[in-house]
C-alpha cells in the first residue's frame, strides 16, 4: 500500500512540475511589465536620456547667439560725458554737451559667434551622438532587467518544483515509518529498521527546509528588482524542449545596441578630437549694444542739475587668436586622442565579447537539451528501480538501508530532472539576451 501511495504521489508531481498551475497567479509576462515600470535603475537611465536630450539642445541654442539685458552705475570723481568719443573740447551754454559724475547705462545686447573653429558644430555632433548612446542605455537596461527577472522566476520555480517534491517524499517516507512502525510493534521487523526511517523522515524535513529558505532568498531578490514588498505567487511555465538551431551570430553582431552603442561612443570621441583642434584657430564674434546713457547734468550751463540721457548703439567684430599657451591646447588634444583609442578598443572587445557569449549560450542550449533527455531517462530508470527494491523489501529480500538508498536516489534523479527543464529555459532567456530578444518574447 505504501509502495502504490508513493507511486501515486510521485507521478503526479512529476506530471504538474512543467505545467501551468491551475489557479492563474503572478505571472512571467506580469512580472516583466512591473520592473520595465518600477525599477530605479531604468528611471535613472530615462533621466540620463532626458539629460542628454536637453544638453543637445543647449549645444543647438548656442549656435543663435545670446541677448543679454545689461545695466550698470558708476561714480566718477570728475565729469564724463554721457556719450562715448565726445571732443575734449566742451562748449558751454545752452548747448553744451551733457555731463556728469553719476553714469547711469542700461540696454540690451547681442553676441553671436562667426567662426569658432568648427568646435560649436563638433560639440553639437558629439551631443546628438551622446543621445544616441543615452536610448540605446536604456534599451540595454531593459533588456538586461528582463533576462534578470525571468531566471530569477525560473529559478524559484525550480526551487519550488524541488521543494514541492521533497514534500511528496516527506510524505511517502512518513506512510513508509508508519508501516516500519507497526511491523515493528508486531514483531515483523527490527527496531532498527523504524530508527533509520526515523532518521531518513528528518534529513528529508532538513533538506525541505533548505529548499523554503532558498525561496525565500530568492524572492526577496525579486521583490528588490521588482521594488515591490513582496512576489505573490508564481504562475508555473511550459517547458518545451524542442531542437536548438544557433544563431548565425556574425552577422548579427553589428546589428545588435550593444555593438552599436560601443560604436557611437567612438564616433563621439572623434568629435571631441575634432573639437580640440579647434583652439588651433581664431575665434571670431559679433556683438552689438543699444542703449542709454543718462545721469543727471553738471555742465554749466541752463539746464544744469537736470537730467539728460543719451542714445548709444555699437557694432563690433571680435577676433581672438591664442599662439601660445604652454602646451595646454596640445595635452588637451592628446588627452582626447587617448578617450578615441580607448573606446575603439571597448569596441573590439565588446565584438569578441559578445562572439564568445553566443557561442556561449548556443552550446549551453544544447548541453541543456542533452541533459534534460538524459534526466529524464534516469528519472524512469530510478522510479523502476525503486518499485522493483520496494517488492523486495517487502519479501524480505533486501534491507531497509537497500530500499532507502533507491529512493535517494530517485529522489536525487527527480531534482536533476527538474533542474534540467529550468536550466534549458534559463539558457534560452540567456540568448535571447544576448541576442537582445527580450522584450519581443
Amino acid at each position: 500500500m505504501v509502495k502504490k501511495i508513493f507511486k501515486f504521489i510521485l507521478l503526479i508531481h512529476i506530471s504538474a512540475v512543467f505545467l501551468p498551475g491551475l489557479i492563474s497567479a503572478f505571472t512571467i509576462e506580469e512580472a516583466v511589465n512591473l520592473v520595465l515600470t518600477n525599477n530605479l535603475n531604468l528611471k535613472k537611465q530615462q533621466m540620463n536620456r532626458k539629460f542628454s536630450e536637453n544638453d543637445l539642445a543647449e549645444k543647438k541654442s548656442q549656435n543663435f547667439g545670446r541677448i543679454d539685458l545689461v545695466s550698470s552705475y558708476s561714480h566718477y570723481n570728475r565729469p564724463r560725458t554721457l556719450v562715448p568719443m565726445t571732443p575734449v573740447a566742451i562748449k558751454s551754454g545752452s548747448s553744451g554737451v551733457s555731463t556728469t559724475e553719476d553714469f547711469f547705462i542700461a540696454g540690451l545686447m547681442f553676441e553671436i559667434p562667426i567662426f569658432t573653429g568648427f568646435a560649436q558644430r563638433r560639440s553639437v555632433e558629439a551631443a546628438a551622438l551622446q543621445k544616441e548612446i543615452a536610448r540605446s542605455a536604456i534599451k540595454l537596461s531593459r533588456e538586461k532587467l528582463i533576462y534578470n527577472v525571468k531566471t530569477l522566476y525560473v529559478n524559484i520555480l525550480a526551487l519550488q518544483a524541488q521543494e514541492e517534491a521533497q514534500q511528496s517524499y516527506i510524505k511517502a517516507l512518513k506512510g513508509f515509518y508508519s508501516v516500519i512502525s507497526r511491523e515493528v510493534t508486531l514483531g515483523k521487523r527490527a527496531r532498527v529498521e523504524q530508527l533509520k526511517a526515523a532518521a531518513e523522515v528528518e534529513n528529508a524535513k532538513a533538506q525541505a527546509s533548505r529548499l523554503c529558505g532558498s525561496i525565500k532568498i530568492a524572492k526577496a531578490i525579486l521583490a528588490g528588482l521588482l521594488n515591490i514588498d513582496e512576489v505573490p505567487d508564481l504562475e508555473k511555465i511550459v517547458i518545451n524542449v524542442s531542437p536548438h538551431e544557433e544563431s548565425n551570430y556574425p552577422n548579427e553582431i553589428k546589428n545588435l545596441m550593444q555593438y552599436r552603442n560601443k560604436q557611437l561612443n567612438v564616433e563621439k570621441n572623434e568629435k571631441l578630437v575634432q573639437k580640440s583642434k579647434a583652439v588651433y584657430f581664431p575665434q571670431i564674434a559679433f556683438n552689438t549694444f543699444y542703449g542709454q546713457n543718462f545721469g543727471p547734468n553738471d555742465s554749466s550751463n541752463t539746464n544744469s542739475g537736470d537730467w539728460k540721457n543719451q542714445e548709444v548703439w555699437q557694432a563690433s567684430v571680435n577676433l581672438k587668436w591664442n599662439i601660445f599657451d604652454f602646451g595646454s591646447k596640445k595635452f588637451n588634444l592628446q588627452k582626447a586622442k587617448v578617450r578615441q583609442q580607448q573606446s575603439m578598443l571597448e569596441k573590439h572587445n565588446t565584438e569578441i565579447e559578445i562572439k564568445k557569449s553566443i557561442i556561449k549560450a548556443n552550446t549551453e542550449i544544447k548541453t541543456a537539451i542533452d541533459r534534460y533527455y538524459s534526466t529524464k531517462a534516469e528519472l524512469t530508470l530510478t522510479r523502476e528501480m525503486e518499485t522493483i527494491e520496494q517488492v523486495r523489501f517487502d519479501n524480505g529480500a533486501i534491507s531497509i538501508n537497500d530500499l532507502l538508498y533507491a529512493r535517494a536516489l530517485n529522489q536525487q534523479a527527480l531534482s536533476r530532472f527538474i533542474n534540467a527543464g529550468y536550466t534549458y529555459r534559463n539558457a534560452q532567456f540567456y540568448l535571447d539576451y544576448l541576442l537582445e530578444n527580450g522584450e519581443s518574447k
